[in-house]
Parts: C-alpha cells; sequence; structure tokens
C-alpha cells in the first residue's frame, strides 16, 4: 500500500467565525428565498447541496417560540419578525430545524438550528462586537458560557479548553464530548464570548456512535497492530517511526490510509485506538505526524490523518 503522498484533511470542529461567515452567506438568501417544491430525488442527503423548506407559522410556531427563548437565554438582540425552515444539508449529511431572525431593516440578527430531537445545535448572532470595553476575565468567560447554554438546555461540565479569541478580544470556550469516560474525537460543545461578557454564539458537534464491540483488545495489541502496518508500509523506504502514545477514542472511519474507502459522515463512529506516530527518515520530509485508527474490537486500521 502506498502511503506517501496521500493526503488526508484533518477534520476538525467548525470555529465561530468561519460559521459565521457562513451562516451569514446563507442568511442573506433566507428572507427572499421561495418555497421550494419537494425534490424529487429519491435520496436528496446522497447529494452535496443544500435543501430547504420554508415552514408554514402553524407548523413552526414552537419552533419559532423555541428560537425566541433560546436568544433570550443567550442574550440575542430581539427582532421583527422570524423565519423557520427545515433544512436537509448534504455537505454535512445533516437534517435540522432553522430559524432566522430580521432586525426592522429586514437584516438578519441572528440564526438558530435544532436537530432532529429538538435539541440546539447553533445560535449566532450576527451584529458587531463592542469595542474598548473592559475584557472579562477567563474565568468570567466560562461563567457567562456556562450559565447561557445551561439555561438554553445545554448541560455542561467543566470545560476542556478555553482559549483566548484574538479576533474578537473575548474567549472561545470548549467542553469536549466524553460518553462513558471515553472521548468523542472532534465532537464538542463551543461557546464564543464577547470581551464584555455576552455570548457571541454556541454550536454544538455531535455524531451518532456505533456499538461498543463485545470484547476490546488492549493498548499493547494496538500498538502491534499498529506497528504491523507500519513496517510493511515504510519497508525499502528509508524510513522509520516511533509510536507516540496510544488513547480509546470514539473515531469516525476514513479512507486516510486505505483509498479503497471513502469518507461518508453519515457513518456512525467507531471505538478506535487512536496511535499517534512520528515518522523519521525519508518519511519525516513529508509527514510530520500521522494519527492512526485501530479499531477496538478487530485490530483493522479504519482510518486516521497526518500533518505535512
Amino acid at each position: 500500500m502506498q502511503l506517501l503522498g496521500v493526503r488526508c484533511s484533518i477534520k476538525t470542529a467548525a470555529g465561530t467565525c468561519a460559521l459565521a461567515v457562513c451562516l451569514l452567506v446563507t442568511a442573506g438568501q433566507l428572507a427572499a428565498a421561495p418555497r421550494q417544491a419537494p425534490s424529487s430525488d429519491p435520496d436528496p442527503m446522497g447529494k452535496l447541496a443544500r435543501e430547504e423548506t420554508v415552514l408554514d407559522a402553524g407548523t413552526s410556531s414552537t419552533l419559532l417560540a423555541q428560537a425566541g427563548e433560546t436568544g433570550n437565554a443567550l442574550g440575542f438582540p430581539v427582532g421583527v419578525k422570524r423565519i423557520g425552515k427545515h433544512v436537509r444539508d448534504g455537505f454535512e449529511q445533516a437534517e435540522y430545524d432553522e430559524v432566522t431572525e430580521l432586525d426592522s431593516k429586514g437584516r438578519v440578527s441572528s440564526i438558530t438550528q435544532f436537530d432532529k430531537s429538538g435539541r440546539l445545535r447553533t445560535a449566532i448572532r450576527l451584529d458587531s462586537p463592542p469595542r474598548g470595553v473592559l475584557k472579562v476575565s477567563g474565568a468570567g468567560a466560562i461563567r457567562a458560557a456556562q450559565r447561557s447554554a445551561q439555561t438554553a438546555g445545554l448541560t455542561l461540565g467543566t470545560p476542556s479548553a478555553t482559549d483566548a479569541d484574538q479576533a474578537t478580544g473575548g474567549w472561545t470556550v470548549h467542553w469536549d464530548r466524553v460518553v462513558a469516560g471515553i472521548r468523542v474525537r472532534g465532537d464538542e460543545t463551543r461557546v464564543q464570548v464577547w470581551p464584555d461578557g455576552r455570548i457571541q454564539s454556541v454550536s454544538r458537534v455531535e455524531h451518532d456512535l456505533g456499538p461498543a464491540p463485545g470484547q476490546r483488545i488492549n493498548a499493547e495489541n494496538a500498538k502491534h497492530a499498529a506497528s504491523d502496518n507500519l513496517d510493511r508500509w515504510f519497508s525499502g523506504r528509508h524510513s522509520g517511526y516511533a509510536i507516540q502514545g496510544v488513547a480509546l477514542e470514539w473515531v469516525e472511519p476514513n479512507g486516510a490510509f486505505d483509498p479503497s474507502l471513502t469518507a461518508n459522515t453519515s457513518v456512525p463512529y467507531r471505538l478506535a485506538w487512536v496511535t499517534e506516530v512520528k515518522p523519521s527518515g525519508d518519511a519525516a520530509n513529508s509527514m510530520w505526524l500521522m494519527t492512526l485508527f485501530v479499531d477496538a474490537g478487530d485490530g483493522n486500521i479504519i482510518g486516521g490523518d497526518f500533518v505535512e
């Protein structure tokens, strides 16, 4: 199997600034978007497209009320009109309800999304952050994030990390998703706090999990499985490696090290030993770090990623 030259993008939770740009571009079309006819495609989720269905007042009344309560909990500006729609997003392989709030000039002031179970997925205000205000401390940002998120219906404990936000001068507070003591790789709740302590956005990334294996290999067996593959891949290439760490996580299977496998975000996450590998020799000229996902049940490589 050819390893060198394989390219795989590393998947992370979308940053709120990028999300804001994306949502703002979409939001600019919301108020004028015509009601779309139902798609005749039997599998619209299989396409890389965003399909929107505007909801009538009766259908969306509960959704609009929920969005209003969420906005109030987060301290978002109150608009004069709300528009509800159901979205099938082929890019993210996701389906959710979305509400846009418009101000008196018809501009989108906030966007709120709820998943199929009615849980908050994303909420973001689109006005500008304050300038020249006294900056809230990291501890104060955490308290504001916890209080607002919990009022909006999210249960959060101790944050995983709190980072200064260079773009706004505020803070970004992260909570990794942990299920039965095991981290779900890439899943998190993220709250961005403005310098004055107000909430700019809340986003939650959460994927479906497959069943845990009936019997689980241990970390040493996972290292052996990774080494067997690495020895074969690097054989005759004047390359070496060192395994730097092994951790049990829920991961998304992908085709990083097997081109015959294609990424499919609708596939449930699987339990795996995430094995960090530092290449050396010629391989180090192409890759700074590799990560292999070793299935916790059968020891097969089910994906991974690498940093060039």
